[in-house]
């Protein structure tokens, strides 16, 4: 499994004998790093508590050097970063070497020519990162409306939904946004026979007792279900 993980993603730079165009070197140098960040780089977004005496970096970069892929039982793989002495110089002059590459995967990567992260979920902690995104509602975007004519007008903030062409498309030709197998329901738990009934005020006597004998709350025709079909079980 190390060595098909190596094929797929890799988080190092290519060089110049590697990539004699530049084409993908240039794309991972471009958009596939971190960046800077550490005691020099105090107003880095990564950084907490910048201004301490022990500051910390959230995305834990620059990474260590790394042989061979290491795959660990509670998170993501450790993957090989190689001290081989490639490294690019991006627009801000720093000079990046392969602790600074985010993982990619090459031909996505050239594809797109886009900052592609790919990870390995090999553990059921790392599952939660794909839900996250799945769950987190619609994109959102922060507009700032100010008036140009008066520039010491109060500024006003407004958050609404953002919808870009891709998920526009996509909601267009209504494709499912996600799907679950098997499907999950959430079941109400109550003490026998005192599951909720619902009626209006102008149900006479009769018609009152047949909704109360013959309501059943989405547990008790799960267990009914179950006693009467044998796929249910």
């Amino acid at each position: 499994m190390p060595e098909l993980i190596d094929e797929i993603i890799s988080p190092e730079l290519l060089s110049e004998i590697d990539d004699p165009t530049r084409d993908l070197r240039n794309i991972i140098g471009s958009s596939m790093v971190h960046v800077p960040c550490g005691p020099n780089y105090s107003h880095s977004p990564c950084m907490i508590n910048s201004s301490s005496t022990r500051p910390s970096y959230s995305k834990r970069f620059p990474k260590s050097f790394q042989d061979s892929i290491i795959v660990q039982e509670d998170g993501y793989p450790l993957y090989r970063r190689r001290s081989n002495g490639v490294t690019y110089i991006g627009k801000n002059g720093f000079e990046y070497d392969n602790r600074w590459v985010v993982p990619y995967n090459p031909y996505l990567s050239w594809r797109y020519q886009a900052h592609i992260n790919m990870e390995v979920c090999a553990s059921v902690q790392a599952i939660k990162y794909i839900d996250k995104y799945i769950y987190k509602g619609s994109d959102r975007t922060t507009l700032q409306l100010q008036e140009t004519d008066n520039a010491d007008e109060v500024k006003r903030n407004l958050q609404g939904r953002y919808i870009g062409p891709c998920e526009a498309i996509w909601r267009l030709f209504e494709f499912r946004m996600h799907e679950e197998f098997p499907a999950v329901y959430h079941l109400p738990i109550h003490l026998p026979k005192q599951q909720p009934v619902y009626f209006g005020e102008d149900l006479s006597r009769d018609e009152l007792q047949l909704r109360l004998d013959t309501t059943h709350a989405k547990l008790m025709a799960w267990f009914t279900y179950n006693r009467e079909y044998q796929d249910g079980r």
